[in-house]
């Protein structure tokens, strides 16, 4: 048995198959894009409806069918997976060694590579290219050959030129996102929210195309903010947790602020929660009580900081099991509970602006949507600080636990 995939195009031919799959790529890609962030995102890398990724795939298949000719469909089946993993891996590197942007990463999935190529995503690959090439290409392949040459010529040419304007503006557009994102982080304390979100809003086309690169972002400003002012973070945070362990009374001037909130009867309810080595009540006290004091150091809205630090995880069940009613067991708490807390909260308390962005936002950039105001990001930064030292706290402990155990 024998695939006959040998399909003879000239250069302009050529350009039109290029144009056609990169077209039909980027409808894949923004339906796809669209319906997993619930909302129209204009997919890709290019500002225009072109994935260039997909026409080369293409006229890599197309190639194959010719240099495989005769061969048995298993081989040619192999060599359009290895072909189209090396294209992928080769894209994906050349963004992040030129662009130093990591557009997409499959660290996370099993089997991959440098996370720019992984099993799962190149099988998918490779049954979508053996698809077309047996169902979808004979007909594009006959629509291109019947065209008139002289307007095949003319349609290669209007899209050549327009193909290399938009890649330029592009790329030009990619360097601008990196040089952007690097202004934010290093001038992150001394910009108004004003200039903060023209910046965020210049940057948020590619971050919705390549969610990975919220990750990106989000990785490299807690570097930056770990740099510039972690000696003021680690010395507020030992500070502001000795002062919660301890008996003595903490600033009054904060509980002031949060007095309403710590004595309501709902919010008392977190007691009843366990979270990461002790109560979302204790959790939410401590985020809230550290945000509060860094953004007096930083002359930062504190009010702000304090209540919506307090509130970021007032949801009423275990997050480990949760159910109906608050949250059904099919979803992803993460995702999920920040506006359970933000709703919690407008029904027992008067929000502002700023304190109902701190609870909605600070599990970013696993929810996509970045912070609107700088306090934002001083409780989304003290909450994973907090959480994370929290963990590993409650795991060292079990770990003892165990050692003594098996030991004694």
């Amino acid at each position: 048995m024998v695939l006959n995939l040998y399909y003879p195009v000239t250069l302009v031919e050529g350009i039109l198959i290029f144009g056609v799959y990169s077209f039909a790529g980027w409808i894949i890609e923004v339906v796809y894009r669209s319906w997993s962030q619930r909302r129209f995102v204009n997919a890709g890398f290019l500002f225009g409806p072109f994935v260039p990724l997909y026409g080369m795939g293409a006229l890599l298949v197309c190639t194959l069918g010719f240099v495989m000719k005769g061969y048995h469909p298993f081989f040619f089946i192999m060599a359009i997976a290895i072909v189209l993993s090396m294209l992928e891996y080769f894209i994906g590197f050349f963004s992040e060694k030129t662009l130093g942007l990591k557009l997409w990463d499959y660290s996370n999935n099993r089997f991959n590579l440098h996370g720019r190529i992984c099993l799962t995503f190149s099988i998918v690959w490779t049954l979508l290219a053996v698809g077309l090439a047996l169902f979808v290409h004979p007909k594009i392949y006959s629509a291109i050959k019947s065209l008139d040459p002289v307007l095949s010529q003319q349609l290669a040419t209007a899209f050549m030129f327009y193909y290399v304007v938009d890649l330029s503006i592009s790329t030009i557009s990619a360097f601008k996102f990196k040089k952007k994102a690097s202004d934010l982080l290093a001038n992150f304390s001394f910009k108004s929210d004003e200039e903060l979100q023209t910046i965020i809003r210049s940057l948020k086309r590619l971050l919705n195309s390549f969610p990975n690169l919220n990750r990106y972002l989000d990785g490299t400003f807690q570097n930056n903010l770990r740099m510039r002012v972690g000696n003021v973070i680690s010395k507020i945070t030992n500070q502001a947790v000795k002062e919660l362990k301890s008996r003595k009374p903490i600033d009054k001037e904060y509980i002031s602020i949060v007095k309403d909130i710590l004595m309501n009867s709902e919010f008392q309810k977190l007691r009843n929660y366990y979270h990461h080595n002790s109560s979302i009540y204790d959790h939410a006290r401590r985020v809230s009580y550290v945000s509060y004091k860094i953004c007096k150091v930083l002359n930062l809205d504190y009010r702000a900081a304090a209540r919506g630090g307090l509130l970021h995880d007032f949801f009423l069940y275990d997050w480990r099991t949760h159910t109906e009613p608050e949250l059904a067991s099919n979803k992803l708490h993460g995702i999920h509970h920040p506006r359970i807390a933000l709703k919690n909260s407008e029904k027992q308390f008067l929000l502002s602006e700023k304190e109902k962005d701190i609870i909605v936002k600070h599990m970013w950039p696993l929810t996509l949507t970045p912070p609107r105001y700088r306090e934002s990001y001083v409780v989304t930064f003290v909450d994973k600080y907090l959480s994370s030292a929290e963990f590993f706290a409650e795991f060292a402990k079990k770990a003892t636990s165990f050692t003594r155990r098996k030991y004694s």
